[in-house]
């Protein structure tokens, strides 16, 4: 039997994001499964994660956050479920680690001239 295979495709949307308060109050365990709620309208589990290449046995544990979810395969979850909010909220944390090494580079530099300029006055 010839059968013409005709696959079923959801269109390119714009992914779904949040506001930044509402990410700050979510652990990235609940980013992933509040984009694979959304994810879920559009492709069934099997299909989401063949196209997000990963191996289905494993993907309720890599969503649940029993497995570590791949960096590199992000990108493809994001897009096949049509949200943002993991890549918000490591968005988030990246701000916070970069302002925290600000702050904590200045706070250094503060001291060091500090010392500097108690050891000029006490010469």
């Amino acid at each position: 039997m010839n059968q013409t295979e005709f696959r079923m495709f959801a269109p390119w949307i714009q992914a779904a994001t949040l506001p930044e308060t509402d990410i700050e109050s979510m652990t990235f365990e609940a980013c992933l499964e509040r984009a694979l709620e959304l994810g879920l309208r559009r492709f069934d589990r099997k299909t989401l994660a063949r196209n997000c290449d990963i191996h289905y046995p494993h993907f309720a544990d890599l969503v649940a956050g029993r497995r570590p979810f791949p960096a590199t395969k992000l990108h493809l979850f994001c897009m096949f479920t049509g949200c943002d909010y993991p890549r918000q909220w490591l968005a988030l944390q990246e701000r916070r680690a970069i302002d925290e090494y600000r702050r904590m580079s200045q706070q250094a530099l503060g001291e060091f001239v500090q010392q500097a300029f108690a050891q000029r006055g006490a010469a």
